[in-house]
């Protein structure tokens, strides 16, 4: 049997678990409308929209709001918990640096502000650790030019 380790092989086991090394095409391109979602995952905010005429919460950011139609809609800095409505293990996936990180978990997460939902990885949790109601809370990992991305992590 070679047990001999390759340079490659080094390479990989290092890049595994570091979910801060992001290729170009994972780095956001901020709208007008997300600037400040991606800004404010820079500074480590979760930046979600509330609506003045309904009071609920929404993720992507619009122009309108998604419960009501109404224009009144302003970012908040959200807590950054929630609970897991749904989540799937990635196993395979042959795009670098992904390829090296399975298995993982892909969650989507029912913030605590009412009506936000968003999707993320949670590159914290253990597969066979992941449950629907799970509560977790926003971690956020630098993406460049001051922009950042959100990922879940479950709760201590």
């Amino acid at each position: 049997m070679n047990t001999s380790r390759t340079t490659a092989d080094d390479d990989r086991e290092r890049a595994r678990g570091d979910w801060n090394i992001n290729p170009p095409w994972v780095t956001p391109t901020p709208t007008e409308d997300d600037r400040e979602f991606w800004e404010g995952a820079g500074r480590g905010e979760l930046r979600v929209q509330r609506c003045g005429s309904c009071g609920l919460h929404q993720h992507y950011p619009r122009a309108l709001c998604s419960h009501c139609g109404s224009e009144s809609v302003a970012f908040i800095t959200a807590s950054g918990l929630g609970t897991i409505y749904s989540f799937t293990v990635i196993r395979q996936n042959g795009v670098p640096p992904f390829r090296d990180r399975i298995p993982f978990v892909v969650a989507t997460v029912d913030l605590d502000e009412a009506g936000a939902r968003l999707l993320a990885a949670m590159p914290n949790c253990e597969p066979e650790r992941a449950a629907i109601g799970m509560p977790v809370r926003a971690v956020f990992r630098p993406a460049g030019d001051g922009l950042g991305l959100i990922d879940f992590e479950p709760m201590p």
